[in-house]
């Protein structure tokens, strides 16, 4: 595997699992986005896991994205929103804006995650013609993210790994095929 650094940020403990099965996948910990360091020298990968707020990364995270800079990265959020919704989807989007055009997106990764009690309860009691009373991605995200949820991540950061790897090969031969010959 290369060098990952997974950093996150959570709330309810849904995107610090998640970061936690990708940091164990890559041989390496989960780190919490207070503690982040500022350089990422011998870094190949930084994962980077936020919970949507307002259809993109939570604030914390945005003013963390455009931090960084000429690097591979590897963006996972969590959301009470159903999977591959829309509303998922814009939010990679809205990630990807934030970053520094020198930084390679490598993969993405979503997930659900269960909202609190508190939310779930708020919700119940909306006005049929609310946003988010029509929407059910809250309801089935109850027991998000579960061990079937945590066994696709880590596949999909295996998968990560060998798509770089596989890019770094492919430059490679493309470097070798402009060399003079001797």
């Amino acid at each position: 595997m290369h060098q990952w650094c997974v950093i996150y940020s959570s709330v309810t403990g849904n995107t610090r699992k998640v970061a936690e099965a990708i940091a164990e996948t890559a041989g390496t910990k989960a780190i919490p986005l207070a503690q982040a360091p500022t350089l990422y020298a011998g870094t190949d990968i930084v994962a980077v896991g936020y919970w949507l707020w307002r259809g993109g990364p939570d604030p914390k995270t945005a003013a963390f994205l455009p931090k960084l800079r000429d690097t591979n990265v590897v963006l996972f959020e969590t959301h009470a929103a159903e999977n591959r919704s829309e509303h998922a989807i814009t939010a990679f989007a809205r990630a990807a804006q934030l970053l520094d055009r020198s930084c390679r997106i490598l993969a993405t990764f979503e997930c659900q995650g269960q909202v609190s009690e508190a939310v779930a309860a708020r919700r119940a009691k909306l006005p049929p013609n609310d946003p988010h009373a029509k929407a059910t991605g809250w309801k089935t995200a109850q027991g998000h993210p579960n061990e079937s949820d945590l066994a696709a991540v880590r596949e999909f950061a295996q998968k990560a790994d060998l798509k770089l790897q596989m890019l770094e090969d492919a430059a490679a031969r493309q470097a070798a095929k402009s060399k003079p010959n001797v």
